[in-house]
């Protein structure tokens, strides 16, 4: 039968990924595989004395939930993977995934063992997914209100002229009318029909959250809403600092962007929108702003409702599915986060998302265990 901690000391010494053993009580790495070398570029022989300069390498915005991982883990409370990155001072930050383990000995000596991952590549990839389809989704519906509002002008022009024309001197004018008056009205159902599945299909595909920094996340399609806005006044704000959330970047943009276009919707030309993300007490605020014809006060209770009967035609005659809101409020609350507004008639509306900040460190209950979360 083959010796089992033989068998495991050579599967840590020919892992891809750094393997390591740290005695706390005594504060030193007793073992770290080859793959540090390859790595993290250090010598395994010297790990203890290249510590130091290694920590002095963590990110500054990731250190304070840092420190209190490690409290956590040298208490034996830390069951979770923690990603964090690592500084170079001419190339990109490198992005690690450390997977814990702990152990108290019969003498009270406390063992961390870990395993870390370099997913650098991973985090890169995702990064320019996340940018791509916020991209798209903010170009979607930029064409889309800008598209349906020329539709609907032409759809306006056609009726009219077919209500003047009483009697054309060619019949053939009327059906003309008739004929560009039906194509503007698909036309304007094709594009919102397009921009709902797109956001419905978005919508059923698998929560997949990470930890990011809202404004650089936001930055992007905010900006293609600023500089391709017609007819309206967009402005946004975003913090000085990084303010860190776990989100679905490509989820949490499209509520955003549902959110700007509804705005949108209902604010008269010339008028305002504004978009502003601030830091609350361990939470995330983003404010959706406008200065449009506001909603109904007895239509507020039932606005998140499916199908609701606060569905109303936009201002330029933009149809409503009653699904936007819905589907905002249900994304939100995925991401242990709250949807509300305050409206008044004539006076615009503001939406209002809270999400937790992704900093805090929560000890919780599972199956008769403390473990350590991240939210």
């Amino acid at each position: 039968m083959p010796d089992h901690t033989s068998l495991f000391a050579r599967q840590a010494e020919a892992s891809a990924h750094v393997q390591f053993v740290f005695e706390a009580t005594a504060g030193q790495l007793v073992f770290v595989n080859e793959a540090y070398r390859l790595v993290l570029h250090g010598k395994p022989d010297q790990v203890n004395t290249e510590l130091p300069a290694l920590l002095a390498r963590l990110h500054p915005d990731d250190r304070p939930r840092l420190a209190e991982y490690w409290t956590q883990w040298c208490r034996g409370l830390a069951r979770d993977e923690v990603e964090f990155r690592l500084r170079h001072p001419e190339a990109p930050d490198q992005w690690f995934c450390l997977t814990p383990y702990y152990e108290r000995d019969g003498a009270g000596a406390v063992w961390l063992a870990g395993s870390l991952r370099d997913i650098s590549v991973t985090k890169r990839y995702q990064a320019n997914a996340d940018l791509f389809n916020s991209r798209k989704n903010a170009t979607l519906e930029i064409l889309s209100h800008d598209l349906s509002g020329a539709f609907i002008m032409v759809q306006q022009i056609a009726e009219f002229l077919r209500e003047e024309v009483q009697a054309p001197a060619n019949p053939e004018v009327a059906k003309m009318l008739q004929e560009l008056e039906t194509t503007s009205r698909d036309s304007v159902k094709m594009i919102r029909d397009f921009i709902n599945i797109e956001f419905l299909t978005s919508a059923n595909t698998d929560l997949k959250r990470d930890r990011v920094d809202v404004g650089a996340v936001l930055r992007e399609p905010l900006d293609q809403l600023q500089s391709n806005s017609v007819g309206h006044h967009f402005a946004y704000t975003l913090p000085a600092a990084p303010l860190y959330a776990n989100l679905d970047v490509n989820k949490f943009t499209q509520v955003l962007l549902n959110l700007v276009s509804n705005a949108l919707k209902f604010t008269p030309d010339d008028g305002h929108v504004s978009v502003a993300v601030e830091p609350g007490p361990g939470s995330v605020r983003i404010y959706v702003r406008d200065d449009g014809v506001g909603i109904p006060l007895n239509l507020q209770p039932v606005l998140f409702e499916p199908f609701t009967k606060a569905r109303r035609m936009g201002l330029r005659g933009e149809p409503s599915t009653g699904l936007g809101l819905v589907l905002c409020k249900t994304i939100v609350e995925w991401h242990h986060g709250t949807l509300e507004v305050a409206s008044f008639e004539g006076q615009g509306s503001t939406f209002t998302i809270v999400i937790p900040q992704s900093d805090e460190v929560r000890c919780v209950p599972a199956a008769g265990k403390t473990v350590t979360s991240y939210e």
